[in-house]
């Protein structure tokens, strides 16, 4: 039997970077035939306690996003050239696919055990009710990873 590396089944949301978050924003609404979601901005560091490549990060995104019966599909926008995971990731590789993120209930065993795999933490930080790390599974999985872990 293979081991279970993330310790869940749950996938939680699939991220999209974009350059223009109003537009598409407004173009997958259409698509999608459901009123446009407002478009929100991530908290201050004070509030995140973001971390960027082992320092702190004040980088700020726009968020926008559609909840559907199963998942959460989420855009996602920096708001300006600060580096961040976000940042580095559209300058490298273009608008589209970001990251798939997974609900985990043990974050700190979860990401010890990737970064064994080779796939090491890259951002974290708190939201609300939770905290997020960034998986630098690009060579592996050609994508990053998100793990959530809501209190």
């Amino acid at each position: 039997m293979m081991e279970q590396k993330l310790f869940t089944n749950r996938v939680m949301q699939v991220a999209i970077l974009c350059r223009d978050i109003k537009k598409t924003t407004e173009a997958w609404a259409k698509f999608l035939g459901v009123p446009v979601p407002p478009i929100v901005t991530t908290a201050p560091y004070e509030k995140t306690q973001a971390v960027y490549r082992g320092e702190p990060c004040h980088a700020r995104i726009y968020q926008s996003f559609f909840n559907f019966e199963n998942i959460q599909y989420e855009l996602i926008s920096p708001m300006d050239d600060t580096p961040s995971v976000w940042l580095e990731y559209l300058e490298k590789n273009g608008e589209g696919l970001h990251h798939i993120a997974f609900g985990v209930k043990n974050m700190k065993e979860t990401l010890e055990k990737l970064d064994a795999e080779g796939m090491p933490t890259v951002a974290k930080g708190e939201y609300t009710g939770g905290r997020y790390a960034y998986i630098d599974s690009v060579d592996q999985l050609t994508m990053m990873l998100e793990l959530l872990e809501n209190d």
